[in-house]
């Protein structure tokens, strides 16, 4: 009986990821099954542990992850982050980091993969569900559950500020890591004891001394203090509480990395620099005018509530080149009460009401 997956992929496995996703490898090409008869096993036999083995082909070879991907995500990330007037700051790793051993992997434990660059990284929603129990449980003096939810959100309503996938600014080093229950499967009938064989269970982890980049941006009317209270909590949080899986045992500590957030700075600032001449001689209402050409419906809605209606912009210059870049049809179709996209999530009154703030702003006096 053939094994399920690629019997021909066997051979040189790590090399086989290198310069490809090194995620999709791990998760999807394991090939160190055991067939007996009719059943698969990934029991260790005569010659060690498959499963570590598995796991020791990706630590194998270097770091995962293509350097120029990884460079051109972070500084997306970064740019993103800026243009929504958000905060980006690079953290690394003081020791292993784990992500996503939940997942369900052949070896036991799983491993959090980045879909597109096949590295490590830790899911936003991770970020903001430890950010929000380091804010309840460990911040000093405490804050009340009225701000913790405005910032983070609660049911039925959501935060205004949104964490963003925290993505590595560097090709990634992975190490093999081992968990050991001594005591593990006892019962009332069957007592834990130093008798028992301990059953160590491999698993994947990152390497200390790795740099990720985090981005917090404002999705609704958060104010730049709000930014700087969600910011000092994911610091805190992480250098105190750790992201990712076993922070008990001390996994997962980050430090800021200001050495990195300058490096990208600077490169954001280069290449903003670096723009053709044709993008230096637009005006500021024709570039406003391709920034919002670029958004969805909603988005352009939403800029409109907070700069408009929530006076994110002060002047009544700036109000009225926002006004005069929003889309003629949109515009058209708001005045009826209308959308322009099916899954705009906004009613026929708020619609007529921003078009109402739009219009009032074209004619603004001085």
């Amino acid at each position: 009986m053939k094994r399920p997956l690629y019997c021909d992929a066997s051979s040189e496995p790590r090399a086989r990821s290198r310069g490809g996703n090194a995620g999709l490898w791990y998760d999807k090409f394991c090939d160190r099954w055991q067939v007996t008869g009719e059943s698969w096993s990934m029991a260790s036999n005569v010659d060690g542990n498959p499963k570590s083995g598995w796991i020791k082909s990706l630590v194998e070879g270097g770091g995962v992850g293509c350097s120029g991907q990884i460079d051109e995500c972070a500084l997306r990330l970064m740019r993103l982050v800026r243009s929504r007037h958000g905060r980006c700051e690079v953290f690394g790793t003081v020791a292993r980091f784990v992500t996503g051993l939940g997942r369900s992997h052949p070896i036991e434990n799983g491993f959090a993969w980045h879909p597109t660059l096949g590295t490590p990284y830790l899911p936003g929603s991770s970020i903001k569900g430890m950010v929000r129990a380091w804010a309840r449980s460990s911040v000093e003096p405490s804050p009340d559950a009225e701000t913790v939810a405005r910032l983070l959100g609660s049911v039925g309503m959501a935060g205004s500020v949104s964490f963003l996938d925290a993505v590595p600014v560097v090709p990634v080093k992975l190490e093999a890591d081992v968990i050991t229950p001594h005591y593990a499967g006892w019962t009332e009938h069957d007592l834990p004891g130093d008798w028992r064989s301990p059953k160590p269970i491999p698993f994947l982890a990152t390497a200390p001394n790795t740099a990720f980049l985090f981005g917090l941006v404002p999705v609704r009317t958060a104010t730049d203090a709000d930014l700087e209270i969600a910011i000092g909590w994911l610091r805190d949080a992480l250098e105190c509480a750790g992201g990712g899986a076993r922070t008990a045992l001390g996994y997962g500590r980050f430090l800021q990395d200001a050495e990195q957030t300058k490096r990208l700075e600077n490169a954001v600032r280069d290449q903003t620099a670096d723009l053709t001449p044709r993008q230096e001689a637009r005006s500021p209402e024709e570039m406003l005018r391709l920034e919002l050409a670029g958004l969805d419906e909603a988005g352009v809605l939403e800029r409109v509530r907070l700069d408009l209606e929530k006076n994110r912009l002060s002047t009544v210059a700036e109000r009225r080149l926002l006004a005069g870049a929003v889309p003629s049809k949109m515009m058209e179709h708001w005045r009826r009460g209308s959308r322009t996209e099916q899954r705009t999530n906004v009613g026929k009154k708020k619609l007529k009401e921003r078009a109402r703030l739009v219009d009032e702003a074209l004619i603004e006096p001085d």
